[in-house]
């Protein structure tokens, strides 16, 4: 797989209000080994929309893992300005995410007219990529639902890679990860 997609939570809808967060470094550690094994297997390209939460915290692994991978950073957000209304924190974080990213555009050449912008950006980045890692449990409900939704429809008439993170999966991982530092 040459390019995947990254996508899941927002950080308010897993209680999380601030980066620093002791939940936010376990997501991050368990996505660096899960993009880890993708560049392993010939993984280029890391694409997201440039949403709060899963996404730039995955734009952050990828600008750390960098400095060791020949792996390239993406973000194609839905429309035009589509921070514009974040708070200034949240905006100097998304900047500079996006003064390390090797390529940005916008789907739409226009500030947001539309919940058809989101759509439209969905189904171009999934006809560009080759696979999505999606974290996303069904019995945690977030917006993610929504693209899951187009994922699995889009998998099904398509050959195309799916791997989705349950809360599971990242329970298991950070009890692991806990041991280890243990021992």
């Amino acid at each position: 797989m040459k390019s995947i997609y990254i996508t899941g939570y927002k950080p308010y809808e897993l209680n999380i209000f601030n980066n620093k967060q002791q939940e936010v470094k376990y997501i991050k550690l368990y996505l660096q080994q899960r993009i880890k094994e993708y560049i392993e297997e010939g993984l280029e390209w890391v694409i997201i929309e440039g949403q709060l939460g899963v996404e730039l915290w995955a734009a952050e692994v990828v600008i750390r893992l960098k400095k060791q991978y020949d792996i390239k950073l993406s973000i194609i957000t839905p429309f035009l300005e589509h921070f514009s209304k974040w708070n200034e924190e949240n905006q100097l974080y998304y900047s500079q995410i996006c003064a390390r990213a090797d390529f940005i555009t916008s789907a739409h050449d226009s500030t947001y007219q539309g919940g058809h912008q989101f759509r439209n950006t969905d189904q171009f980045v999934l006809d560009n990529t080759e696979g999505t890692l999606l974290f996303y449990d069904e019995e945690y409900e977030g917006s993610a639902k929504y693209f899951k939704k187009t994922l699995v429809d889009f998998a099904s008439k398509n050959q195309y890679n799916i791997d989705i993170i349950t809360m599971q999966d990242l329970s298991d991982f950070v009890n692991n990860y806990i041991e280890e530092q243990s021992e």
